[in-house]
């Protein structure tokens, strides 16, 4: 069960500002660089990023119908900020969490297991 979308809201609209301040340069915060998929507007929304072999992956705490995923995958690209670094985006997909759970580190894969994480999205870097 993902986090229930009022605590969504509030992180959008005061928790993320916050954390925009610090998160491209303090792993696992990361931030990441998006199109609005009608607005063409540009968005810059914090998130916990774990690199993998070919990139990084992400857990979907609120589940996939969020904007900055639905954004990611109308585009298939986008832009990471992580440890200080801008970062292009690519090959953007869903996976169950289950199927991809040794990707993240052992201590942020108990809370995603009680929060009842059920997807993660998988994208892939230029190396």
């Amino acid at each position: 069960m993902p986090i229930p979308k009022y605590i969504a809201v509030i992180n959008k609209h005061v928790t993320n500002r916050f954390i925009l301040l610090f998160a491209r340069w303090l792993p696992p915060f990361a931030i990441v660089n998006h199109r609005g998929r009608r607005s063409g507007r540009r968005y810059r929304t914090p998130i916990l990023a774990f690199p993998t072999e070919t990139g990084f992956v992400f857990a979907l705490t609120y589940g996939r119908d969020v904007d900055w995923v639905r954004n990611l995958m109308a585009s298939d690209s986008g832009r990471l900020e992580y440890k200080g670094d801008e970062i292009p985006i690519h090959m953007i997909r869903f996976e169950k969490y289950d199927d991809v759970r040794e990707l993240f580190p052992y201590l942020v894969q108990l809370p995603l297991g009680l929060i009842s994480v059920e997807d993660s999205l998988l994208v892939e870097v230029d190396n």
